[in-house]
């Protein structure tokens, strides 16, 4: 079903800066060409108490939108070039003078996108007095419906609208599309993205000079591409942010503000590399992206420790580096007596000694089958005490009397 989408206007002098489109009075020499039109030459137009406009939408049904949607008639001029009441209609009635940021809103958001878009849903969902619809979609179970693109929203005063969404107040502007502001007449962007005026409106951190020109603060200088605003000065560059305030870098997303002032590239675990651009890091030489970090390369086995640093082993706790720097051995702050040490502070004894049960670090050696009325002085080994001598038989560890 097609709708019927009519805009009729009916505005006296004054009504636009109550609806909120910014005028702007001219002096009788300026010799600009200004838009009048007879209100009389209008049709199906209401005014409400408040000065807004009641629009035809349809059958009859009205709806209040405000003067930012407005539509206006062609420049008409009569003979010497001056602006003339529009043709065909009395030259009574009220007039309107039409400035350029009306005309600008007006081309502007005839090039706008409409941001409507088709999706298909389930037919069953739309099911209207206990009927189901037929559906028009791919297959006969689907719908297309209209709804609002990705990034635009439902005009409060013309459902079948979709306004593009700006996450920043877009003033001094118009947000024609997704996160994208442009400025009004006689108003510049800064660097920040804001639209500022320009002289001799005004002149942002600056002065309006009677040539028309911008006189800086201190700290401010105008910018290098309009030369129309003042923006702060920052003796690093700030490059990849902003320059807020002078002297105050404000970096974009993705950077980070360094020692010396710059805005250098974010990346976490970067250590031992180079963050080249935000989130992409480089490691440096002798080093590999290993578990999500730059670690060191060792071409040889580090045994019982780690890669500290490039072809070089770190121990761990309770080892030490042997003379080859590649092999940790263990230590032990005590010497091991007929042993060695083979852990931290721990000692193993050589074959034919056991360990003494007092102190650990002492071996002592172990005869099998005792030493009675001697010492065992070594593996397998004894010694008689004084008035005992060994027996005999060669290889016999007993001590017998005198």
């Amino acid at each position: 079903m097609r709708i019927l989408f009519t805009v009729i206007l009916l505005i006296p002098i004054g009504v636009l800066g109550q609806l909120g489109i910014k005028t702007k009075q001219h002096s009788a020499q300026n010799n600009q060409a200004y838009e009048l039109y007879s209100l009389n030459h209008y049709q199906n137009v209401n005014h409400t108490a408040g000065g807004s406009v009641n629009y035809t939408y349809g059958a009859g049904s009205s709806n209040n939108i405000n003067n930012y949607d407005m539509q206006y008639p062609p420049l008409h001029h009569g003979s010497g070039g001056r602006p003339q009441p529009y043709p065909g209609q009395p030259n009574s009635g009220s007039l309107v003078v039409v400035d350029k940021t009306v005309k600008f809103l007006n081309e502007t958001r005839s090039k706008m996108a409409s941001g409507v878009c088709y999706k298909e849903v389930k037919t069953v969902t739309l099911v209207s007095a206990g009927e189901i619809p037929k559906g028009n979609g791919s297959d006969p179970t689907l719908s297309k419906i209209r709804v609002c693109c990705d990034g635009y929203e439902r005009n409060v005063h013309n459902f079948l609208q979709c306004d593009p969404i700006c996450k920043n107040d877009c003033i001094n502007g118009i947000c024609v599309a997704p996160d994208v502001c442009v400025c009004y007449p006689d108003h510049v962007r800064n660097y920040a993205g804001y639209c500022l005026p320009t002289c001799p409106i005004g002149c942002g951190n600056g002065v309006c000079q009677d040539d028309g020109s911008c006189l800086c603060k201190p700290g401010y200088e105008l910018d290098h591409f309009s030369k129309k605003f003042c923006a702060p000065v920052c003796s690093n560059g700030c490059r990849n942010g902003n320059c807020t305030a002078p002297e105050v870098c404000e970096c974009s997303n993705g950077f980070e503000l360094s020692d010396h002032g710059s805005c250098d590239p974010k990346c976490d675990n970067c250590e031992n590399g180079k963050c080249i651009e935000p989130g992409v890091c480089t490691c440096l030489s002798g080093y590999q992206r290993k578990n999500d970090k730059c670690e060191p390369i060792c071409t040889k086995e580090c045994k019982n420790g780690f890669c500290a640093a490039p072809d070089i082993c770190g121990c761990n706790p309770g080892w030490v580096l042997d003379a080859s720097a590649t092999n940790c051995v263990a230590h032990c702050d005590q010497p091991c007596l007929n042993g060695f040490c083979s852990g931290n502070n721990v000692c193993s004894c050589h074959t034919g000694y056991i360990q003494d049960e007092v102190n650990p670090n002492l071996c002592r050696p172990h005869c099998p089958g005792g030493c009675p009325n001697g010492f065992c002085t070594s593996p397998n080994y004894c010694i008689c005490k004084a008035g005992f001598v060994k027996s005999g038989v060669k290889g016999r560890t007993q001590c017998t009397p005198v």
